[in-house]
């Protein structure tokens, strides 16, 4: 009976192995003819390296001596189990998981870039799955690591500095020392636990939390993270940071999470922000909380919910109050609202704007407004129509509007921006999704013309039907409503 040839061992640069036997399945895949066989493992192992998980994994057919070598690559390891409606791509989670368990145990290469799992579906609450891949992280130094899995508990600062001893010993810098990148999905984790892992994790640039269910109160201290996003965290109260060198920093609200305390103390280098939910109308309406950083903003992603734009309208007559944008050059709102409404007041905040030069604009309809809100919105619209001349905006030049329906609401909202846009180069409208009827698209179709008719000396208008146009704010919009 034969037996398998052990695996190769390990190997260094000074130390690739001697030419093996070529076999007949390596001349039948042409290896000879190329050269390839005739390579040191070494060099095999490095080019493997290249290659994702699978196309490595495939390549152990060739031949016997190919069997194993990829269990000594430092490709990143990424498993990706998600419905996209054809189940031949999809995996049953607990199948899947044990495969994913497989894999981490037969590796035996000193490093993984890499480590990403992503499993869609209610999978099982293995109390040691996720600890043996943080020991597995440790061990191989890992990069970025990213988990997207559900039912699943973050181990405690107590298991974790446990692991951590096991893996590395003798060693002071204790935990996922090499960590660039944390995303965590589904995976409750503490506190505590985060709080440890930005002060040792010391080359940490992007965190990204969701859907977490034990947070309360986070501080985020750190001197090397660049990007934050913390989405629907629905026991969170109390979110302060102070990240010296943070770029991005974008906020996805629960709707039943409790109110927030939100604090950013030290972030002279701030220049996105992203939220979504009730803290909006904070940002909106109380613009001395945020004064300490919203100056130095450069892009601005707002999704407001529809009772902070129905709020909105009592300040479409006064600048007084607005939150002061210095920098801003990029504004995308995504508005949720009963067709009719005015939308006056996101036009006044374009103004405060001074070095705007793009607008991206969602709408989204949840109902009719009532005949009293369409006359008031209309005698607001005419009341204001001098205020806007006087507020004529000097940079502004691509303004996107993206399911526009020519409702009351937004006709007069685009008539408004062309009204102040003096340098606008161009305007695009999507119209709204495809269950408009005929009668809806012919009206918008009447409705650019009127816009077209209003435009400054040089403006465009271009109307289009595909995704692409707005596809920032399409995917912005459903990460945060997933």
């Amino acid at each position: 009976m034969t037996t398998s040839p052990p695996p190769p061992r390990p190997l260094s640069r000074c130390n690739a192995l001697e030419l093996s036997t070529v076999t007949k399945r390596g001349k039948k895949h042409g290896l000879v003819a190329y050269g390839m066989d005739r390579l040191p493992d070494e060099i095999l192992i490095v080019i493997l390296s290249c290659l994702n998980l699978k196309e490595a994994v495939r390549t152990s057919i060739i031949s016997r001596r190919w069997r194993y070598l990829w269990r000594f690559t430092s490709c990143s390891l990424e498993f990706l189990n998600q419905w996209d409606g054809n189940p031949g791509t999809w995996v049953e989670p607990t199948v899947f998981l044990s495969w994913v368990d497989q894999v981490v145990k037969l590796h035996q290469g000193p490093s993984v870039d890499k480590f990403i799992v992503h499993c869609q579906g209610i999978t099982d609450e293995s109390p040691n799955r996720i600890c043996d891949w943080i020991r597995f992280a440790m061990e191989k130094e890992v990069k970025v690591f990213d988990l997207d899995i559900s039912c699943h508990d973050f181990p405690d600062l107590n298991k974790f500095l446990s692991i951590s001893r096991e893996v590395k010993p003798s060693v002071d810098r204790i935990g996922l020392t090499s960590l660039t990148s944390l995303r965590l999905v589904d995976v409750n984790v503490k506190d505590e636990m985060i709080e440890y892992l930005l002060s040792s994790c010391r080359h940490l640039e992007h965190l990204c939390i969701k859907f977490d269910n034990y947070m309360k109160k986070l501080n985020v201290l750190s001197s090397s993270l660049k990007s934050l996003s913390i989405f629907y965290c629905t026991k969170l109260k109390s979110l302060t940071i102070s990240a010296a060198n943070l770029l991005s920093f974008v906020y996805g609200e629960a709707s039943m999470s409790p109110v927030l305390k939100l604090q950013l103390q030290n972030v002279p280098l701030l220049s996105e922000l992203q939220l979504k939910g009730p803290h909006c109308g904070s940002f909106l309406f109380e613009p001395s909380e945020h004064s300490k950083y919203s100056h130095q903003l450069q892009r601005l992603v707002l999704n407001v919910p529809m009772l902070d734009v129905v709020s909105a309208p009592r300040h479409d007559h006064s600048l007084f109050g607005l939150p002061q944008l210095q920098c801003l050059k990029q504004l995308d709102l995504i508005l949720h609202a009963r067709a009719g409404e005015s939308f006056l007041f996101f036009v006044l905040l374009t103004t405060a704007c001074p070095f705007l030069s793009s607008l991206g604009v969602m709408m989204f309809y949840d109902s009719l407004a009532s005949k009293e809100a369409i006359a008031t919105g209309l005698r607001r619209y005419n009341r204001a129509k001098a205020d806007l001349t006087a507020h004529g905006h000097p940079c502004l030049k691509v303004i996107k509007l993206i399911n526009f329906a020519g409702y009351r609401s937004d006709f007069r909202f685009a008539l408004a921006l062309l009204q102040i846009a003096k340098s606008l180069e161009k305007i695009i409208i999507k119209p709204g999704p495809g269950f408009l009827g005929a009668e809806r698209i012919t009206t918008v179709r009447e409705r650019a013309k009127q816009l077209e008719a209003n435009l400054p000396p040089g403006a465009e208008l271009l109307i289009v039907s595909d995704l692409q146009i707005g596809s920032d704010l399409r995917t912005y919009h459903e990460e945060l409503n997933c």
